[in-house]
This record gives structure tokens, sequence and C-alpha cells, in this order.
């Protein structure tokens, strides 16, 4: 009897292995066929900050919250003060299978705000803020009553603004960053270049930080790596 138990314990624990590797092995080519269709950049191409910066700064949880038609960013995490290449080689790749991984699915796409857009985008972010429908007809024909009134007073132009508020020392103290709208004259607008900003598909906002990831192309979506939309980085870049 106890032959046929350790038998059958054997053939049980053959099987639950087996199965494992199984799954396992069918894991590992859903993550690699998902990394080629994805185009995500290959260690030797990223320009991550995994890669690329002295202290990694690996964000566990971060806050957006919209004041008017201010976005402020908080970012809590763990520096990393010149972690090894293993590590840092583990991090790439384990931000990639992250992404893939992650059941939301939700991302950021590269977008760019004009001199030109503005105004448009501010009235977007207060109507979405206060519901009025009619804020952006409103606010047009405001602008253009203080253009036809020249004679007696200078029109103003929104432009938008990126600061850092805060910069971490330690572990766990908030990444904070603001992304603004603010009043020019009109012979300084035509000065101002068009700034680089993340857009959040889901929650519709804006996000002031991500730095590194402004230098991609118009248009890039940059998939999450886990819950909150500051946990991106330049590894989950899709190229397709």
């Amino acid at each position: 009897m106890r032959d046929r138990s350790r038998t059958r314990n054997l053939v049980m624990l053959t099987s639950v292995v087996f199965g494992t590797m199984s799954m396992l092995s069918i894991l590992n080519r859903y993550i690699r066929q998902e990394m080629q269709k994805r185009g995500y950049p290959s260690w030797d191409i990223c320009h991550c900050n995994f890669k690329t910066q002295r202290t990694v700064f690996l964000v566990c949880h971060s806050q957006h919250e919209q004041r008017g038609e201010t976005i402020v960013s908080q970012e809590w995490g763990i520096p990393l003060n010149d972690p090894p290449e293993w590590l840092r080689h583990l991090l790439h790749v384990g931000a990639q299978v992250g992404a893939i991984l992650n059941p939301s699915g939700r991302y950021v796409e590269r977008v760019t705000i004009t001199p030109q857009e503005a105004q448009h985008f501010a009235v977007l972010l207060r109507s979405a803020l206060t519901n009025e429908a009619n804020e952006v007809k409103e606010t047009n024909e405001t602008n253009e009553e203080v253009a036809q009134a020249g004679n007696t007073s200078q029109p103003s132009y929104l432009i938008w603004r990126r600061e850092v508020l805060h910069v971490p020392r330690y572990a766990f103290d908030p990444y904070t960053c603001r992304l603004y709208p603010v009043q020019v004259s009109q012979e300084r607008s035509t000065q101002v270049q068009p700034l680089p900003a993340l857009w959040d598909v889901t929650s519709k906002l804006p996000l002031p930080g991500g730095e590194p990831l402004l230098e991609t192309p118009t248009g890039t979506r940059i998939d999450y790596i886990g819950w909150t939309p500051s946990q991106i980085s330049y590894c989950t870049m899709r190229n397709k």
C-alpha cells in the first residue's frame, strides 16, 4: 500500500511539475511575441533611465490631481543609487513584462501643446471640471471682444508651462511637479515654443512629469507598467 501511495504521489508531483513548466513555456512564448508585436526597444537600443541614469527612481505610487486648470502630480518611490548592470537589465525586462501582463491595458500618448491650441486646451480642462458645455463658446466670444477692444487694452494669450516643485532626496520622498497655463502678451506668445506633454487617455488629463519620454515623436504610445500613470518607461514605448 505504501508503495502504491508513493507511486501515486510521485505521478501527481511529476504532472504538476510538467504542467507548470508547460504553462511557463507558453507564457514565455506569449511575452516574446508581444514584445515583437508592440515593438518594444531592446536593451541594446533602449534609452530608459534604467540604462542611462546614475540614480534610478522606482515609482511605487502616484497621484494626479486637477486643480482648476492646473495639473499637480506627486510620485512616491525608491531611488536606487548606482545599481549594478544585471539589476538594470532586469528592471528593463521586468518593465516590459509588467506592461504586457498588465490587465488594464492603459497607456499614455505623447502630444504637443502648441501656443495656438493652449486656449482651447485650458477651456477643455475647465469644462471637464465644471461640466459647462457652453464654456468654449463663451471663452471664444470673450477673446473676440478683447481683440476688438485693441484701442483700450492689449489682448493676452495663454501658454502652458511645466514646473518641478520638489525633487526626492530619500525613499518615499515625493517627486512633485505641475502643468499650468499662464497669460502672456502677444509679443511673447510669438516666441513661445510648443510644449511636449503626455496625455493619459483614460483620465483625459495631461501628465506633468515623464521628462525622458517627452523626446519621443508625437503620437507615440507608452504602455503602463503597473497601476499608475507614472509607472511608464522608455522600455514600454511602442514602435509598432
